[in-house]
């Protein structure tokens, strides 16, 4: 009896390896994105391409899914001599792909909003001081899961934040004062808005 060559007699251990591989990869993918946009701010879909939320500020606006795709080489060397590292090397080197395609088209996509929806800031008029007093006061409060209002976030090239730290501007009392007024009222604001909604969950119980 002859017997018909099969070049991967080991298909069964090579698929928990990639399933091992995959795994790895989108381990540390998720740690990396989680440090740029959070882990609780992600939604999955197993089939379609497009979406659309009644909930946000353009309750009839369909989005079209954007694909992220990042693509590796191996070279037959190493997979010829046993390297073993080059796993690693290459979960790395997907992971970190991905994640600073993710991050191009997670800024790209703030950016267009806010041009979309002109709240923008200025940064020719103005002292730094003023342009981040204009950026707080047009930043809207939200209310977590545990019922602690989330201050806004800043994200910034690194030598505009080297600029907060020596900035005068930023120090002046009145500056200070007006920043500390804004963030109280849309505290309160935040509570209040988040109180009228959960509201009208509980009258509809009853």
């Amino acid at each position: 009896m002859r017997y018909k060559a099969h070049p991967f007699p080991f298909d069964a251990q090579a698929d928990l390896v990639m399933k091992a591989f995959m795994k790895a990869t989108g381990e540390k993918l998720d740690l990396e994105r989680k440090q740029l946009g959070g882990g609780d701010e992600v939604q999955r879909f197993s089939h379609g391409g497009s979406w659309q939320s009644h909930h946000s500020y353009a309750p009839d606006r369909v989005d079209q899914m954007q694909t992220i795709e990042h693509e590796t080489r191996l070279r037959f060397e190493d997979i010829m001599e046993g390297r073993l590292d080059v796993i690693e090397r290459t979960v790395d080197e997907i992971s970190n792909g991905m994640a600073n395609s993710f991050a191009k088209a997670f800024y790209q996509m703030i950016s267009d909003t806010c041009e979309e929806s002109g709240n923008v800031i200025d940064g020719s008029t103005g002292s730094l001081g003023e342009q981040m007093l204009k950026a707080i006061e047009q930043v809207e409060y939200s209310v977590g899961r545990d019922g602690q209002v989330s201050l806004p976030e800043f994200r910034m090239h690194p030598s505009l934040a080297d600029s907060l730290h020596s900035d005068p501007s930023l120090q002046e009392p009145e500056l200070l004062a007006r920043v500390d007024e804004v963030m109280k009222l849309k505290t309160a604001q935040a509570l209040s808005e988040e109180a009228t909604r959960k509201s009208k969950f509980r009258s509809r119980e009853q």
